[in-house]
């Protein structure tokens, strides 16, 4: 099922953790690990690639080959930087790419097959029949929902007040992908020409997303392609899973953004199971959450248990505030 797709994951210099930080990039191996494998046990027949942009490349396919879960299926991986040194890739840019940027060398790797990047901070919980929906639609592009309402700055970096996002819902490029015979790439790259790369912190982080918000909402305006976006109740944000799940949505995805991957790291065990135990039902892994939660710092703990009973009757308004922390 599913073979003519590429499932792909970048890693490397981020800006989100310090990589001179030996904890912090070990936490965020076992996250990327854990986010392959549980992509893995859904799309059996699909190929597997991980990016990756830092050093000690040889180092890096050791050690996380060495970390568990193990993988169930093989995974291709490309030496960015070498291979960026050596011409078998090309710098799209017009500067020379840092953290998030190296996500989209290239932008498409097979325009012969449907393509999905996928960050590594996304896990698939449960079977993702929103992205089967996606394959099987005719949409060219698929990409994640946003967790916010209004485009601002906080969503789109430097690109916030860009005419074509006026009045749109941001996009998250947590997941971007291309149908088979698509490659929309050239778009994209003519967008980052505006990038005024370095000037503003944005630019080396959050503008990159507002790129796709431009790429994909200009490809829609001009009836080029039409983008599928991920239902966010069941692709949704460590803050809010617990809360839809206590409403009866089944969920697919949980996306630890920012600091929010410590609390993936703690519930770390209990993810694990639930990726790699067909028989852990959802019943019994919401009460092995809320266990778990009771023994995490305050700000952690706070997360989780304002999402449910009446505690999420007092805070529905700060749960979905428009904002950030």
């Amino acid at each position: 099922m599913y073979d003519n797709l590429i499932l792909r994951w970048s890693l490397g210099k981020q800006d989100t953790v310090l990589l001179s930080d030996h904890t912090d990039f070990q936490n965020m191996l076992w996250l990327t690990k854990l986010s392959i494998v549980s992509f893995q046990r859904w799309f059996p027949k699909a190929s597997f690639m991980m990016f990756y942009n830092g050093n000690h490349f040889q180092d890096f396919v050791k050690t996380l080959e060495s970390i568990k879960p193990y993988f169930l299926y093989s995974v291709q991986y490309v030496d960015q930087v070498n291979s960026l040194r050596e011409g078998n890739l090309v710098n799209p840019y017009h500067y020379y790419p840092r953290g998030v940027w190296w996500k989209w060398i290239p932008f498409r790797y097979d325009i012969n097959r449907h393509e999905i990047s996928i960050d590594t901070d996304i896990i698939c919980l449960g079977e993702p029949h929103t992205w089967y929906d996606w394959l099987e639609s005719k949409e060219e592009i698929i990409v994640a929902p946003e967790r916010f309402e209004e485009t601002k700055q906080g969503t789109c970096g430097d690109f916030h007040g860009h005419p074509i996002l006026r009045g749109k819902k941001p996009l998250n490029c947590g997941v971007v992908g291309h149908r088979a015979g698509h490659d929309f790439s050239d778009r994209f790259f003519e967008i980052t020409k505006s990038v005024d790369f370095g000037r503003t912190h944005d630019s080396q982080f959050i503008t990159e997303q507002g790129a796709i918000n431009v790429w994909a909402y200009s490809l829609a305006h001009e009836k080029v392609a039409n983008h599928y976006v991920l239902d966010f109740q069941k692709n949704a944000w460590i803050r809010d899973f617990v809360y839809f799940m206590e409403k009866g949505v089944t969920i697919e995805t949980v996306h630890a953004v920012t600091w929010h991957k410590k609390i993936a790291k703690a519930l770390g065990s209990i993810f694990e199971k639930r990726v790699c135990d067909m028989l852990y039902n959802e019943e019994e892994f919401l009460i092995d959450i809320l266990e778990v939660v009771k023994k995490l710092d305050y700000f952690s703990r706070r997360l989780i248990t304002r999402q449910i009973g009446t505690e999420r009757q007092k805070e529905t308004e700060f749960l979905f505030r428009s904002g950030s922390f």
